[in-house]
């Protein structure tokens, strides 16, 4: 598992600039999700460079936080699975999970912004969109942080256990 998180860590922030600097074929396949019929073939570089920033945004949040759920898999790995490095690593995963759903909504807003700007006939659209995955989603988020706060309390009581043998 340390292994598949290291591998996403790295691959995320890659898909992302791939996406955006081989725009001219990835980019029907990125934008399909957003229900709206651009044309993206008129987007300009100042445009995509804003879009590329929006994705790698995501994208980095993203790896940080399998980075940090990478140390919770290392530790365990050492037979160390309520360490207070193994805590602090799913604690920050599960935050940005959480964080995330946020985040994923206003990137899906900004870019259907940005992708907007270069159709004539779509000039500024605005949407905005928080419905059932992003539900799904939160609810997720909120059951990684409960077991975030579960693992700290195992932790303090395994503290308090070593302390007193």
């Amino acid at each position: 598992m340390a292994l598949a998180t290291l591998v996403g860590a790295i691959a995320l922030p890659l898909i992302a600039i791939a996406i955006w600097v081989f725009w001219d074929s990835l980019a029907p396949a990125a934008s399909a999700n957003l229900g709206h019929g651009f044309d993206l073939s008129r987007l300009g570089p100042g445009a995509r460079l804003a879009g590329l920033a929006v994705s790698l945004a995501g994208a980095l949040l993203w790896s940080y936080g399998l980075l940090a759920l990478r140390r919770t898999f290392l530790e365990a790995a050492k037979d160390r699975p309520l360490s207070w490095e193994a805590v602090r690593g799913f604690r920050r995963f599960a935050w940005i999970a959480l964080a995330m759903v946020f985040v994923g909504a206003l990137q899906r807003t900004l870019h259907i912004l940005i992708y907007s700007i270069g159709s004539p006939d779509m000039d500024g659209r605005l949407s905005i969109q928080f419905g059932t995955p992003e539900l799904g989603a939160l609810f997720i988020g909120l059951l990684f942080v409960f077991v975030a706060h579960v693992f700290a309390a195992g932790q303090r009581a395994a503290d308090e256990n070593e302390r007193f043998l």
